[in-house]
């Protein structure tokens, strides 16, 4: 797609409310001038993030899903102190994840909330974003505009002991509505693209204690989170993000989940979990059963996991994309070795097939006199350091993975679970940068903060690669007993 047709499939996926099918999609594209068959739009549609599959072959939006839907927000007593709610990731997962919280826009009675600026100390601000996962937390708080003149890399990422945070200001519904300390703001999602939020006040100030009627259904509320969680996760595992957990919980459960009497996500963790909590799952967090680590290999991909291990989501993976990447990495060393280039894109170990070699020169040489047409080396002295060095990780990483695939054979379950985890992010974190470079404009202006990124990607990829490489050496040698 083109960055015009690409705008509007966005636009669609984004604001169209309506249960859909595949075919909808194709006459939609074929509108637009997007030659795809429906094959291809099924694809599409199993890989995009604003969608949510149903029965018979339909679809609906995460607009569609999520608009119109109850969820609460209780702002904590430092909040209220200061006259503002921080929405955080506490609108999660009703609103788009990808939109920063400081533009989500909150009206009551169709009047929009002002915004204001609170002080908060560094703990209590992760906490406002733990759904984006801990690890994630302060990159949003420095995306905030009111941390616009902080430096995040030249504090290697570290937040300050105080922090600012663009909330909502409180004060009209203190002084028009009544709204005290304790209270519940009870809000639904009137605009998913956009953002937009209505807010109502929910006088629960003097139930602290979650008594009578309301407190009750409260209690059974947060009851029934916990119980559609610990199903979700023999069934679907840890998803990609805590965003796509709980996403996935609530959609399923939204006759539940979604009523007056709802709680919140936060609270939830915070006070009434019993047996879920946020736990390690590689150099990232989850909801899991509370106390345990997240494994690689469970009863949601067990299946999947016989012969090979891209059943985790993980397996030796070259794409023409990365091939390019690597090519432009050989023009910015300003060397044109192309064996040298196959030793660097393949692990030493590598098998290749007859004559594969010779075929996988030829398509190099050719996609290299392609791209030497158009490369300026001048141009690419930023682009191209943090591509020198995400590539050599990567082909560490891959040569890994590879080594892995061959020997794990049908056991990849018995291989260590946190490092296999901590693998599989790394690629996949990688795998990010390297397609970043190709369409990413501001990747020149995050280079620095990229390439610090990769620094902590060494150090992980040197924490697990001793204890890996001796797993695959020890099914090796298994495999050798068993002949």
């Amino acid at each position: 797609m083109n960055f015009k047709t690409q705008k509007l499939t966005d636009h669609f996926l984004r604001t169209f409310l309506d249960r859909f099918t595949v075919r909808d999609l194709y006459r939609f594209f074929s509108k637009i001038g997007v030659k795809a068959s429906l094959r291809e739009c099924t694809d599409y549609l199993e890989s995009c993030p604003w969608v949510f599959p149903l029965e018979n072959g339909t679809y609906i939006t995460k607009a569609g899903a999520f608009t119109d839907e109850l969820f609460s927000i209780r702002p904590t007593p430092q909040e209220y102190d200061q006259g503002l709610f921080v929405p955080g990731s506490r609108c999660m997962p009703f609103v788009d994840g990808e939109m920063l919280s400081s533009a989500l826009q909150f009206y009551v009675d169709n009047e929009l909330l002002p915004r204001k600026v609170g002080v908060f100390d560094s703990d209590k601000a992760i906490d406002f974003f733990i759904l984006y996962g801990e690890e994630y937390a302060p990159q949003y708080i420095a995306s905030d505009p009111a941390n616009a003149a902080m430096d995040m890399v030249s504090r290697d990422f570290e937040l300050p002991n105080k922090i600012s945070l663009s909330g909502i200001d409180l004060t009209p519904l203190i002084e028009k509505y009544g709204f005290r300390k304790g209270d519940r703001l009870v809000c639904k999602v009137r605009d998913w693209n956009m953002g937009i939020i209505d807010v109502v006040v929910m006088k629960d100030g003097d139930n602290q204690f979650d008594r009578g009627l309301e407190g009750c259904a409260r209690l059974d509320w947060y009851d029934n989170l916990e119980c559609a969680l610990l199903e979700s996760f023999d069934r679907m595992g840890p998803c990609g993000t805590m965003e796509e957990q709980i996403a996935n919980v609530f959609f399923e459960n939204m006759s539940v989940l979604c009523g007056p009497s709802c709680g919140s996500v936060e609270e939830y963790i915070n006070r009434y979990a019993d047996r879920v909590g946020i736990e390690h799952f590689g150099v990232e967090t989850r909801f899991w059963f509370k106390g345990q680590n997240v494994p690689a290999v469970g009863k949601w991909n067990v299946n999947l996991v016989d012969s090979v291990v891209g059943g985790i989501g993980l397996g030796f993976l070259i794409t023409p994309e990365i091939i390019d990447q690597y090519i432009l990495d050989m023009n910015y060393l300003r060397e044109k070795d192309l064996k040298k280039l196959v030793e660097n894109i393949y692990p030493a170990d590598y098998v290749f097939h007859k004559d594969e070699k010779s075929c996988i020169m030829m398509e190099l040489r050719e996609r290299d006199e392609l791209i030497s047409q158009s490369y300026n080396w001048f141009a690419d002295q930023t682009k191209g350091l943090v591509r020198n060095q995400a590539l050599e990780l990567f082909s560490r990483v891959n040569s890994l993975v590879y080594r892995i695939d061959v020997s794990a054979g049908n056991s990849i379950k018995d291989f260590p679970q946190q490092e296999l985890v901590i693998l599989t992010q790394l690629f996949g974190h990688l795998y990010k940068i390297l397609q970043s470079l190709e369409d990413d404009p501001t990747i020149e202006d995050d280079s620095d903060a990229v390439l610090l990124s990769l620094d902590g990607m060494k150090w992980n990829f040197e924490d697990i690669r001793g204890v890996l490489e001796a797993a695959v050496e020890e099914h090796l040698c298994n495999r050798f007993k068993v002949f």
